[in-house]
């Protein structure tokens, strides 16, 4: 299912004055519009998104002020109708940073990518500690972010991380799952295995300084 510029004003107009909407991207599961300049509306594509977008909203209000870095909160939700039936929504407030492209990752400097692998390992580590939020019956299982990519990251004007977009795939599992794209260095939209690694070893000194 995709969306028109009338069908989000149709969707949210019983809920705020819609001033301006501008499509922002779209996902295997959904789309993202821009409104008013400063809100982000979340659509499913379909039943099963829907359904995950269920999860998401409640995993998104369970982590606020919860982690080191912004994530997107949960201003208001809703649902609608479609001729595939009752699919649900949830509006944001647009989060502050920028994307950067892995050619623009790979210039950065040394210190800033060992700030950023620190940054982001602190963020996962966090992540997968929260245990109250989606059940979780084995003990090597966590709560994962699900994409975790350079795509999904937001950076400040020094090139630090300050966001993580899109929970729309957050799930129970093992953690090191969120670690597939990190180190992936064959797809050239990753940060590169080398960074992965980086991140991967600050990570591990994360949890060991915990247990000691």
């Amino acid at each position: 299912m995709k969306y028109k510029i009338e069908d989000v004003k149709r969707i949210v107009g019983n809920k705020i004055e819609v001033k301006s909407v501008a499509f922002l991207g779209a996902g295997n599961h959904s789309e993202a519009f821009c409104l008013n300049d400063n809100l982000v509306i979340k659509l499913p594509k379909h039943k099963k998104a829907s359904d995950c977008l269920q999860v998401e909203m409640k995993v998104l209000k369970a982590l606020q002020n919860k982690l080191n870095l912004d994530i997107p909160s949960v201003e208001f939700n809703g649902k609608f109708k479609t001729g595939n039936g009752e699919f649900v929504y949830f509006v944001s407030k647009k989060l502050n940073g920028k994307k950067l492209s892995r050619d623009d990752f790979l210039k950065l400097n040394k210190s800033v990518k060992e700030k950023c692998a620190t940054i982001i390992a602190k963020f996962l580590f966090e992540l997968h500690g929260q245990k109250q939020i989606l059940p979780i019956k084995r003990k090597d299982f966590a709560l994962l972010h699900g994409d975790f990519s350079l795509g999904h990251v937001l950076f400040d004007e020094n090139n630090l991380p300050c966001a993580v977009l899109d929970f729309g795939d957050a799930r129970v599992g093992k953690p090191m799952s969120d670690f597939i794209y990190l180190l992936d260095d064959e797809d050239e939209e990753e940060f590169g295995k080398e960074f992965g690694l980086q991140v991967l070893r600050k990570y591990s000194k994360f949890a060991k300084d915990k247990i000691n």
